[in-house]
């Protein structure tokens, strides 16, 4: 395998199944949300229909990246399958943004009482263009964390990755306890497009490490030594 379309091909495998379940699953909540409506009080919260989307393009990276074995082998390369990756993650990006926005829009028309909860109604900005760029930022955010986290896994291995992870946590809990955190809470709904704004540059930050660390990958998870190991793909 020396061209790009070949590689392409096995990881929107990989990620197709899924997008196809997470497709049904989200259509399966709308319909559920739709019948309850009939049965809610005006202006009652009904829930969220982003829920499956957002999960699996946060774990996306753990399940396409069976396919890195799989293109090395058949003679391709390093770059092809991170490049790939990027593809056919921003496809399905489009995609899902474009199917979770279609089904608000659906919602508002038909849903008889009550309503479902989008992540641009922190901004209370009504403009249709609005609600798919903040779907659109979030999948990003998510996808970013996800292959960052998967690369950090796959060179490091499970143990350091997890000792990383923990050490991680401490911080976090550390920092909620000891220092004053109330101006960043303000700041993430005063703010709040700035702050996903601010999230998704991190992510594509995220991203390109990503792509940095798997240009020198090992063959085998947890088998890399250094980030500057030598490989030759």
């Amino acid at each position: 395998m020396h061209s790009l379309k070949g590689s392409l091909k096995i990881v929107s495998k990989e990620m197709g199944v899924t997008l196809y379940i997470n497709i049904a699953l989200t259509i399966a909540l709308f319909a559920l949300y739709l019948f309850i409506s009939f049965r809610a009080d005006p202006g009652e919260y009904l829930g969220v229909i982003f829920g499956p989307f957002y999960v699996i393009f946060l774990v996306y990276p753990f399940i396409f990246f069976k396919s890195y074995n799989f293109i090395l082998a058949l003679g391709g390369t390093r770059k092809q399958f991170i490049v790939s990756s990027f593809i056919s993650t921003l496809a399905f990006l489009i995609l899902c943004t474009i199917i979770l926005n279609v089904l608000h829009l659906i919602s508002g028309m038909t849903f008889q009482n009550g309503h479902v909860f989008h992540m641009a109604g922190i901004l209370n900005d009504p403009n249709p263009a609005m609600y798919f760029w903040i779907d659109f930022l979030w999948l990003i955010i998510l996808s970013g964390i996800g292959m960052f986290a998967q690369v950090i896994n796959f060179n490091l291995g499970t143990i350091r990755t997890l000792t990383l992870a923990a050490v991680l946590i401490l911080a976090a809990v550390t920092a909620y306890f000891f220092l004053d955190i109330t101006p960043l809470f303000e700041f993430i709904i005063m703010d709040h497009l700035l702050f996903v704004h601010i999230l998704a540059l991190a992510s594509l930050i995220l991203l390109v490490l990503s792509a940095f660390m798997m240009k020198n990958a090992p063959l085998e998870r947890g088998d890399r030594k250094l980030f500057t190991a030598s490989a030759t793909n």
